[in-house]
């Protein structure tokens, strides 16, 4: 666990939002390459992601408030806005940030469908990248496990005179296993459900841009398709989560819930595209 990387003075410089802005910063870059390679203005798609960013990061907090208000409250106001601690969930970002750029590309008379194959790659790639920034920050935990590469997160400060803190896993294998003590220095070993998502999400990046080089049906179709196979990985690194995601239905998490319904709605989508959307020729027509 690594939530703060180094302090530029008085600054602390945390590990997840850096990690973000890396994801950020790399994806506008391709995106904008991949802009002038299909004949657009790359400006409208940089000014439009410094808009889209944080308007998805508010809808990806709101959500996480909804399903964890008993992490917030009104003595700590900071709290509520500081992402860079951690605390968001992906699935609310989309709705929010899809909603504004179809009325942000309309009005800059660009197709919606065409710009979603564009950037819907990269934005696999960022959120990987964002996942980085999760293990760093000790945030989406996994279950315990016996597994080689499961590990363990370490009791945050070491001096055990002082309250253990800050370490999300320690503290809760701390609370629910009686074989652990203040004296233990180390979580159990555990899932590294972060790390599934990263190697998850950057394999969803090269296989929307395989798709898009050499299949390319009709302008658009990455955006279903990308919540199609997020949605189903999504769903099963959940089995392994161990940070208590909510559950109201069945034995299934929220997210998996979230999970289920983005990728049948997607799917459903995708046919609808497909029968109304004119077809591309082929794939050479596609950006390559």
């Amino acid at each position: 666990m690594l939530p703060i990387l180094f302090k530029i003075g008085p600054i602390p410089i945390h590990s997840y939002g850096l990690m973000i802005a890396i994801g950020f910063l790399t994806a506008i870059y391709l995106v904008q390459r991949d802009a002038v390679k299909a004949g657009l203005d790359p400006k409208v798609f940089a000014d439009g992601a410094f808009w889209v960013l944080p308007l998805g990061i508010a809808g990806t907090r709101l959500l996480h408030i909804v399903m964890f208000p008993e992490g917030y409250s009104w003595g700590d106001p900071l709290g509520w806005i500081a992402v860079w601690r951690g605390g968001l969930v992906f699935q609310g970002g989309p709705p929010v940030a899809i909603v504004f750029i179809w009325f942000y590309l309309k009005k800059k008379n660009v197709s919606f469908w065409k710009a979603s194959d564009i950037v819907v790659p990269y934005l696999a790639m960022a959120h990987g990248l964002g996942r980085v920034g999760c293990f760093l920050n000790g945030c989406c935990y996994g279950a315990p496990s016996d597994l080689p590469w499961a590990f363990p997160y370490r009791r945050v400060p070491w001096d055990i005179s002082l309250p253990a803190t800050g370490s999300p896993a320690y503290l809760d294998h701390l609370r629910r296993f009686p074989d652990m003590t203040p004296m233990d220095h180390w979580s159990h070993a555990i899932h590294p459900t972060q790390l599934y998502g990263v190697v998850g999400l950057l394999m969803l990046c090269g296989i929307l841009l395989y798709l898009r080089k050499h299949w390319n049906p009709f302008d658009g179709f990455l955006l279903p398709t990308y919540f199609v196979i997020y949605g189903i990985g999504r769903f099963v690194v959940e089995f392994f989560r161990g940070d208590h995601n909510p559950t109201h239905v069945l034995d299934l998490s929220d997210q998996q819930i979230f999970s289920v319904a983005f990728a049948l709605g997607s799917v459903v989508l995708f046919a609808i595209m497909r029968r109304y959307l004119p077809r591309n020729p082929r794939p050479s027509d596609a950006i390559t």
